[in-house]
């Protein structure tokens, strides 16, 4: 990384949220978050925004213990759910920089148990590789290992051709993760941490498997009500590749921000070009998917984007590669208009001048 965009990011991090733009902008934005938070009846909202490729706002609204009055803030984290398949394909593009594997390998070239199957490394990152969603995640207590989860995936059966359609998978990108700590020789989680989160200085991410790591701070809810424990999606380090990251604002804004400018601490320009361009169509109308990302044109300008939902969260990273522009949206309800929000708040951005 250049000294001085790390020099850069670090102060985003350490400044306090917001003094990236004047006073009546952030004021502006603080207004808008709470409203929405209040609209929406959303218990924790947290929102980072990304100006020609530098964090400029990092802020939340609500709070994480309303008997308590602990507020949100920009490092509150979230299960960020599947936003954590971007780092997970960025991981793999940084292996295919350094020459330890390719996308047109054969997933069985580094996981011989699916020795035989045709399923390449590519499919598996457009959701191509037909495989189904069909073992599920446990809780830590039934101690699962990543051998018996990839057991598991073999028994049902993988498909035998090598042409599919797009078949959204989490699946798939925990083999992704497998792949990564075969080729890396590291667990998957230590890989990310060491080679995404430590360069985007993200100091308060990381992976949770229900006892140990990073926890999320915002607990999950539906209609206002926190979920018991039994309601809970299971914390499972298989799924770490496809839903595992936990997340704030802040460090998300962090990390997008040096996605868009295309930082060299993670990947070379042309491997982050090379996943957005389109692979396969989806069935989200113009939407189509590229390595991970999902990718369309809106008004003649590029957006890359991808969604997040786990029991009791919804999250939204949304991107303008072109002008360097990006929204994270971070929250803890069930039922949330994710896209709503976001265009609400690219409305108070461009009245504010910010976009």
């Amino acid at each position: 990384m250049y000294p001085f965009r790390a020099l850069l990011l670090l102060l985003a991090l350490l400044s306090q949220p917001g003094l990236a733009i004047d006073e009546p902008a952030q004021a502006a934005l603080d207004r808008t978050l709470a409203e929405l938070r209040a609209g929406f009846q959303i218990p924790a909202l947290a929102v980072s925004v990304i100006a020609s490729g530098e964090l400029v706002y990092a802020g939340g609204a609500g709070y994480i213990d309303e008997d308590r009055q602990l507020p949100v803030t920009s490092e509150t984290t979230f299960r960020i759910a599947s936003i954590s398949k971007l780092f997970t394909a960025q991981s793999i593009m940084q292996l295919v920089e350094a020459g330890k594997l390719k996308l047109s390998d054969p997933v069985s070239k580094h996981l011989p148990l699916f020795e035989g199957s045709p399923i390449t490394i590519v499919q598996l990152l457009t959701h191509t590789a037909g495989i189904k969603d069909a073992v599920r995640p446990v809780d830590t207590s039934q101690r699962r290992s990543q051998a018996d989860y990839l057991s598991l995936i073999v028994a049902q059966g993988t498909p035998d051709t090598a042409v599919h359609n797009f078949e959204y998978s989490d699946t798939g990108f925990n083999l992704l993760g497998a792949i990564v700590s075969a080729v890396s020789g590291m667990p998957f989680d230590q890989y990310v941490e060491q080679h995404i989160l430590e360069p985007s200085h993200m100091r308060h991410s990381g992976y949770y498997d229900g006892q140990h790591g990073i926890a999320p701070s915002a607990q999950p809810t539906y209609q206002g009500k926190v979920l018991t424990q039994a309601q809970r999606r299971a914390f499972d380090p298989g799924f770490y590749p496809s839903e595992g990251l936990v997340s704030s604002a802040g460090d998300l804004g962090l990390w997008l921000s040096a996605t868009l400018n295309q930082d060299d601490s993670i990947l070379t320009a042309p491997s982050y070009a090379e996943m957005l361009q389109p692979r396969a169509d989806t069935p989200w109308g113009d939407v189509q998917v590229a390595l991970a990302w999902q990718v369309y044109k809106k008004d003649d300008r590029v957006v890359a984007q991808h969604l997040g939902s786990l029991r009791g969260y919804k999250s939204l990273l949304i991107s303008y590669p072109q002008e360097r522009n990006g929204i994270v949206v971070l929250t803890n309800a069930a039922e949330v208009p994710r896209f709503e929000i976001a265009e609400k708040l690219m409305q108070a951005l461009r009245s504010a001048g910010v976009w």
